[in-house]
């Protein structure tokens, strides 16, 4: 099997850094650090950083097709305007006093899924949420405890989404027409192992991308679910992926502080950075949001 080894990006370092998404406009990297409360911008030719900090934990966002992005935080939806920072909270519609906001994704016609978690994550009470352009959730599918990484096939048919808890990845039917998803199933089960699925992608040879946190590494999966290829990072805990770099041949990988201790940080300091990789495959250009003011 092949293993390809990502290096550290800089000196740049998160308490939970997540949500890395390739802006093919800018020819940037944008990313969340959670318990920071923040969300990052790197420029790829200059390798710069921006920041803006945020008013609530950020959950997951979308860069909106026409410029600021749709922020999920735990508890809430709000618009952000980059050149500003200024927030303008939504109503989100949602109960939030069993579930909370998590990772989202953008499909290719600028819908915006966001799934929730069980506050306690122990039950079966969150949902997949679909946030069109009119900034209004809509519930799709019950019964998830932790939600994370959603991505689609390259022909639209197949929506994949990772439940971290107990650990499992499903695949679904997808209609991209109506923005629905039909026959449930088992695609990955990680029940029973010490690692489990985070954030996912899919590439453009269709291949599914997670990247299994406490593991160290991101695992690339056949359609029909058969390990192909990894992608080790230097640390035990990444969180999330995106393709990116003018040819989207550029893998960037997140990843947390969180949970790690004083002892092991001082071993590996590099829990936290932002990794980058050449695994041989090009990704996906990621959507936009529909809607919106443009990014700059």
């Amino acid at each position: 099997m092949k293993t390809i080894d990502a290096t550290v990006l800089g000196d740049h370092r998160d308490e939970l850094g997540e949500g890395p998404v390739w802006c093919t406009r800018t020819q940037s990297l944008f990313w969340v650090d959670a318990l920071g409360r923040r969300i990052h911008r790197m420029h790829a030719a200059t390798g710069g950083i921006s920041s803006w900090p945020l008013s609530k934990m950020p959950a997951s966002y979308a860069l909106r097709d026409g410029g600021g992005a749709l922020l999920a935080s735990r508890n809430g939806l709000a618009l952000f305007d980059f050149d500003t920072g200024v927030e303008t909270p939504l109503d989100a519609g949602v109960d939030f006093g069993n579930e909370r906001f998590n990772d989202g994704k953008v499909d290719r016609r600028g819908r915006f899924w966001v799934g929730t978690m069980h506050r306690e994550m122990s039950r079966p009470e969150g949902w997949l949420y679909r946030v069109g352009a009119d900034c209004r959730p809509q519930r799709v599918q019950p019964g998830v405890v932790l939600s994370n990484g959603i991505a689609w096939s390259p022909d639209d048919r197949t929506m994949y989404h990772c439940d971290s808890r107990p650990g499992q990845v499903f695949a679904y039917d997808f209609d991209a027409d109506s923005g629905t998803v039909s026959d449930k199933r088992l695609f990955l089960d990680y029940s029973g192992q010490p690692h489990g699925p985070d954030g996912c992608t899919v590439d453009a040879e269709g291949f599914l991308w997670v990247t299994e946190v406490r593991a160290g590494r991101i695992a690339r999966y056949a359609p029909d679910a058969t390990l192909e290829r990894i992608v080790a990072t230097p640390m035990m805990r990444p969180t999330s992926i995106t393709f990116g770099g003018a040819d989207l041949g550029t893998m960037y990988i997140t990843s947390m502080r969180m949970g790690v201790s004083a002892e092991e940080l001082a071993r590996n300091p590099l829990y936290g950075g932002v990794f980058v990789a050449r695994p041989g495959v090009t990704g996906l250009p990621e959507p936009y949001h529909a809607g919106g003011a443009s990014p700059r």
